[in-house]
C-alpha cells in the first residue's frame, strides 16, 4: 500500500496540474458536489463510457463499482474487487484541501476549490482508471508497466475527445504546461519506456509519476491521425 506521506509529496505537482487543466466552462462552474451527489455523477460518467463501448460492439464486463475515498493520484482500479476507488472533497486530508484553497485563492476566487478539485479528479481521473478497468475486462492487464498507463492515457483522450473535445484541449494543454516546466527524469540515452518499466514501483511514490503521465499524453496528443474510442479500445496496451 502507498503510504500518505508519499501521496503528500506527489500533492503539490498533481494540484499544479489540475489547476492548469481549468478551462471554465458553464459546466464545470457547477456548485461542489457533496458524496452522494458525487457517487451520483461518477456513476452517470461509468455508465456513459460502459454505454460507449457496448455502441462500438464490444461486450463489457460488469461495470466496477464506485468507492470514494483518498487513495494516491486522487485514483485507481482495484482488480480484486472491480471498484473504482475515486479520491472525494471530503476524503482529502486537510492539506490536500487546503493546497485547492490556497490555489482557488490564487486564481482570484472565481471558482471554488473544490469545484476545481472535482473538475480534474471526476472527470480525467475516472476515465483513466475505466481504462485499466478496460485492460483487465480484455485480459491485458500488465500493472505497474508503461504500456498500461499509456493505453488508459490514450483510451481516456478517445473519450473526451469525442465526449467535451474542449476539456481534452483542456488535458492536453495543461500536461504539456506542466512537461515543459519540469526537468526530465530520465538518464541520458534511456527511453520513457524502458525507465518507467523498470523502476515503476519507485516512480509511483515520487513526484516523477505525473512527469510520466504528462509525457505520455502530451506524446499521444501528437498521433496522426488521432486515434478513435474504437481503436484507443482495441489496443488496451499501448504500445503493446
Amino acid at each position: 500500500m502507498r503510504t500518505r506521506r508519499a501521496g503528500r509529496l506527489r500533492t503539490g505537482v498533481v494540484l499544479t496540474l489540475l489547476a492548469a487543466l481549468w478551462l471554465p466552462s458553464p459546466a464545470a462552474r457547477s456548485a461542489p458536489q457533496g458524496d452522494a451527489a458525487a457517487l451520483a455523477a461518477l456513476s452517470g460518467l461509468r455508465d456513459a463510457f460502459i454505454r460507449r463501448i457496448d455502441a462500438e460492439g464490444y461486450h463489457p464486463c460488469p461495470a466496477p463499482a464506485i468507492e470514494l475515498g483518498d487513495p494516491p493520484n486522487f485514483g485507481r482500479y482495484d482488480r480484486e474487487r472491480n471498484t473504482l476507488v475515486i479520491a472525494s472533497w471530503g476524503h482529502l486530508a486537510a492539506p490536500e484541501r487546503r493546497s485547492f484553497e490556497d490555489m482557488a485563492q490564487g486564481m482570484g476566487g472565481s471558482v471554488p476549490a473544490e469545484a476545481m478539485f472535482e473538475n480534474g479528479t471526476y472527470r480525467w481521473v475516472i476515465v483513466h482508471e475505466l481504462g485499466h478497468w478496460w485492460q483487465s475486462c480484455r485480459q491485458q492487464a500488465r500493472p505497474e508497466s508503461y504500456a498500461a498507463e499509456n493505453g488508459a492515457n490514450r483510451i481516456a483522450l478517445a473519450f473526451w475527445r469525442e465526449h467535451d473535445p474542449r476539456y481534452a484541449l483542456g488535458i492536453v494543454t495543461g500536461f504539456r504546461a506542466l512537461l515543459e516546466s519540469a526537468p526530465s527524469p530520465l538518464p541520458e540515452g534511456v527511453t520513457p519506456e524502458a525507465y518507467l518499466d523498470e523502476k515503476f514501483a519507485r516512480v509511483a511514490e515520487s513526484e516523477e509519476y505525473t512527469w510520466f503521465q504528462a509525457e505520455m499524453i502530451v506524446a499521444l496528443a501528437h498521433e496522426s491521425p488521432p486515434p478513435s474510442f474504437h481503436k484507443a479500445l482495441s489496443q488496451p496496451l499501448y504500445p503493446y
